[in-house]
């Protein structure tokens, strides 16, 4: 049987090269640009000191290195603390 931390690691293989990524932040209060400091397909780990709270939703814009398209992604934010938010993605749009 896998390792579920072995899983989440494999997720997070193809962005390890890029971090930290800018992400362009947008809540229903306010507009922030931040850093993404850990990316998967299912959420990200953003660094920021805005006060944000657990159950707000979030979209975020962000392009990937050596990459042509941006990346649109709403979720929600799962954690908060005063060093950044972990966001679960709900949808992710790549154009």
């Amino acid at each position: 049987m896998p390792n579920l931390d072995d899983k989440r690691k494999d997720h997070r293989s193809y962005f390890k090269n890029y971090l930290p990524i800018e992400v362009d932040c947008q809540t229903i209060d306010t507009n922030f640009c931040a850093s993404a400091l850990n990316l998967s397909q299912t959420g990200a780990l953003i660094k920021t000191k805005n006060p944000l709270s657990a159950g707000q939703e979030i979209a975020m814009t962000f392009k990937i290195p050596d990459e042509s398209n941006t990346i649109k992604a709403t979720g929600e934010i799962i954690r908060a603390n005063r060093s950044g938010v972990g966001v679960e993605f709900r949808i992710f749009f790549n154009y």
